[in-house]
């Protein structure tokens, strides 16, 4: 196309000198500017007029007029975004014209272009101009699901869309739209896109959404990190719309490097639009795409560690990481330690940055499971696996950790810790300084010893028990999901009482080394709300709701058990969205759009 323009200059030289003087003035000058401005922005003509003596083309950037005694015959054909000028002494140009459709842009549509994304696909173009394209995923009819809609940044003639949010064994409606460097449609068409049915054995049984408020949920679909039939299984993450279909799903049973990856607490999505996991079956910290392909891959067994647990990008671009160091031994010099090491990683180097031996930080003989629960229950603190930290994260001013057995702390990069979130119970007193002290809800300190040590709550404080990803909130304050397991020190809860977890938010006086139990949500829904292992909270941005996902065990009556995801408004405490995944469990799950930014 870029000699249709050229051809295209060359004929508005040729019209310049029929109707402008023999002395070539500057107007006429000034015209040829102006058109060589349009051409080089690769504008379209839309409409052809007569006026007077002069034909007037308009195009998307501007019009000029062309004296009609100049033209022998002027044809425009929309079907193939084209018209035809010919003048009186013979000579032939081509003008691209705005067509009606865009079909014969396209040159293929590959579905699961990857082989390990069943639900993508990739479709081909070769546009006639520079510009940009637009997709939109039809929703089902009768479904309350919005359409995908994504515009694509490219604005190259060949391009390659890349198509998420397709349905299963489905014949998906998909728009493509045609627009100019501006956002503004030129021309749009309407394909089809067949998808077979998922065959993974282990994806949920049944997804039921039991509540749903359209109108006041987190737009985006959910990330659920599953891990398989197991966690040394093939994990298979996926996404969820409102309605509770899968939309998209990472399969990489045939995968020859990640047909046995087990992807820890799972994928979470990178500023370039790629998602971050670990494997904890070999070992790598790994990015993909979104077809699921490998990106990059870092093998963490030749610098000494083994992946287990999370893996999180800093807003500076670097990878925080739960490892066990594969060095690292118990006080015996045999027994190796597990899951207590954390280190902050350079992707561009390749190199580990800083290490944190959890050791060196917390309280290693604190074993306040011990003796209650023997190191054969399924989730029993073992003295190897000590403190189980599950979380990571990099904030402006420090490091923010969860660890199942020893609760919720923050430390800064020298592994000074700055405070910790636990039952006071079994601490040493060299760690007593570092412990928060508990506040009633109005702010009053909590006395009660029994409260402080953990043996017992109250009504408007409990500590969290088994918790996992704790998470920063805009007011500064923390949230976590509370699993409750071993809560009071106890394998089973006190007479007449359920089992629960829960999401909390605390609110941390850094100055006076206090907590205060701000805002909770599952307590009250006991054992149906339940799960003793994984699960997770996360902040919804633009609605200010939380997203929480009890990842396993959730009772859901008549025999049938499953996981949960919630998502509730803090403020009215209203379920805005809740789905039953029944016969399944996950590790994390996380609301976000299907389409990242950049692609």
């Amino acid at each position: 196309m870029k000699n249709v323009y050229a051809g295209f200059l060359a004929l508005i030289v040729t019209l310049s000198l029929f109707s402008c003087s023999e002395d070539f003035t500057d107007d006429c000058s000034l015209s040829i500017q102006k058109v060589e401005t349009q051409l080089g922005e690769q504008a379209f003509l839309k409409e052809t007029t007569i006026e007077g003596e002069d034909y007037v083309l308009s195009f998307e950037n501007g019009s000029f007029r062309v004296p009609v005694q100049a033209v022998q015959d002027f044809a425009v054909d929309t079907d193939a975004w084209k018209s035809v000028l010919t003048f009186i002494n013979g000579s032939t140009y081509i003008i691209p014209t705005l067509g009606t459709s865009i079909d014969k842009f396209v040159t293929s549509v590959k579905v699961n272009p990857s082989q390990y994304n069943p639900l993508a696909a990739q479709i081909s173009m070769n546009l006639p101009a520079l510009g940009r394209m637009k997709v939109i995923v039809h929703s089902k009819s009768g479904r309350k699901t919005p359409d995908v809609t994504y515009s694509f940044r490219s604005v190259e003639q060949m391009q390659n869309l890349t198509i998420l949010g397709l349905y299963p064994e489905y014949k998906n409606n998909v728009t493509l739209i045609y627009m100019d460097l501006q956002g503004n449609e030129r021309a749009r068409s309407d394909i089809q896109i067949q998808t077979g049915k998922l065959t993974h054995p282990h994806l949920p049984r049944s997804i039921r959404v039991s509540r749903l408020n359209v109108d006041k949920v987190e737009p985006g679909m959910t990330l659920v990190n599953s891990p398989g039939e197991s966690e040394a299984d093939t994990s298979i993450p996926f996404m969820i719309d409102a309605d509770g279909e899968i939309r998209w799903v990472l399969d990489w049973q045939q995968h020859p490097e990640l047909n046995h990856i087990g992807i820890g607490c799972g994928l979470t999505r990178m500023a370039n639009g790629n998602y971050l996991t670990g494997d904890g079956n070999h070992h790598f910290l790994l990015e993909v795409d979104v077809f699921g392909d490998i990106v990059h891959k870092w093998d963490l067994l030749p610098m000494g560690y083994t992946f287990h647990h999370a893996a999180s990008e800093a807003a500076d671009g670097h990878i925080m990481a739960n490892v066990s160091k594969t060095s690292a031994k118990l006080s015996n010099g045999k027994d190796v330690r597990v899951n207590d090491v954390i280190i902050e990683f350079d992707p561009i180097k390749g190199t580990v940055l800083r290490e944190w031996d959890l050791v060196q930080m917390l309280d290693s003989t604190r074993y306040g499971l011990t003796g209650t629960f023997s190191s054969d229950e399924p989730f029993g603190q073992t003295a190897s696996n000590w403190v189980h930290n599950n979380g990571i994260l990099k904030l402006n001013d420090g490091y923010l950790a969860t660890a199942r057995y020893q609760g919720i702390f923050k430390y800064n990069k020298n592994g000074g810790v700055k405070w910790i979130i636990s039952p006071h119970k079994s601490w040493r007193m060299k760690y007593q300084n570092i412990l928060l002290h508990p506040l009633h809800a109005d702010g009053t300190p909590i006395t009660d010893p029994d409260v402080i040590a953990g043996t017992k709550g109250c009504e408007d404080f409990e500590w969290p028990w088994g918790v996992h990803t704790a998470v920063l909130l805009p007011n500064r304050n923390y949230m976590a999901f509370d699993n409750g397991y071993g809560r009071y020190f106890s394998k089973l809860p006190p007479a007449g009482q359920e089992s629960f977890s829960r999401a909390v938010e605390y609110e941390v006086d850094e100055t006076n080394m206090t907590v205060r139990q701000v805002w909770q949500y599952g307590k009250e829904r006991g054992n149906e709300f339940y799960a003793p292992a994984r699960s997770s909270t996360q902040y919804l941005p633009q609605t200010g709701n939380r997203l929480i996902g009890s990842a396993m065990m959730n009772d859901f009556g008549g025999g049938r058990y499953g996981a949960r995801i919630v998502e509730v408004d803090p403020v009215s405490q209203e379920v805005v969205y809740e789905a039953e995944l029944e016969n399944a469990i996950f590790q994390r799950v996380l609301r976000m759009p299907v389409y990242p930014e950049g692609l």
